[in-house]
């Protein structure tokens, strides 16, 4: 039976341009629309047979990604998306969340740190993961770096785990910065409003991010 999905697969630095190009050229996947290069989050959409496939620049967070809606089988009309999602495994340099919360581990400045905080929110999958809540919640503890702090915050716009919005409402309720605490509650308002939306490709809520 076929069922929609979702996939969120987070490319690493490594992966050029060209190699995205030469995957839709391999894949045979349709171009249907280009993003617009003066927006905040770049979107270039293709089709697969059933699969509709994002390809997303999102300076929001500095990271690209694909994400890949459609059947999630592999019968029918053209590639299902577990297919897509396999081939775009096979052919380009992907993060992992077990890679990205390494690469946290070993960070030892802001960049660093910005870069494995987004690359393990986005590369997520499926049930709460408790490595990242813990992780997230030393951050949210003991980081002094209001900036890093924050991240946490927009983080889990794009991951609302039970876990990680439980982080978001201490953040609010007891962060020392002002604008960690107000954005804090901006996040939980888009929420609470657009709970639905959280799970896309932003979050509901684009916050500034203040130093």
């Amino acid at each position: 039976m076929s069922v929609n999905i979702k996939e969120r697969l987070v490319l690493k630095p490594t992966v050029t341009d060209s190699d995205i190009r030469k995957m839709a050229l391999d894949g045979g996947w349709d171009l249907y629309d280009i993003g617009d290069t003066s927006s905040g989050v770049y979107v270039d959409v293709w089709f697969s047979g059933t699969v509709e496939i994002r390809y997303v620049e999102d300076e929001f967070v500095g990271q690209r990604y694909f994400t890949l809606w459609g059947d999630g089988s592999g019968d029918g009309d053209g590639a299902g998306a577990g297919n897509v999602k396999r081939d775009i495994q096979d052919g380009l340099d992907l993060w992992s969340v077990g890679e990205a919360l390494a690469a946290l581990r070993r960070a030892v400045d802001r960049e660093e740190k910005l870069l494995a905080i987004y690359a393990a929110a986005l590369s997520a999958t499926g049930e709460p993961d408790q490595r990242l809540i813990d992780a997230f919640r030393a951050i949210a503890r003991e980081e002094e770096d209001a900036g890093i702090r924050q991240a946490i915050v927009i983080a889990t716009g794009y991951l609302p785990w039970p876990g990680l919005v439980e982080l978001v409402e201490g953040l609010r309720d007891s962060d020392p910065v002002d604008h960690v605490r107000r954005n804090a509650q901006i996040l939980l308002d888009g929420l609470s409003l657009y709970p639905q939306t959280a799970e896309g490709d932003a979050p509901p809520v684009l916050l500034p991010t203040t130093n």
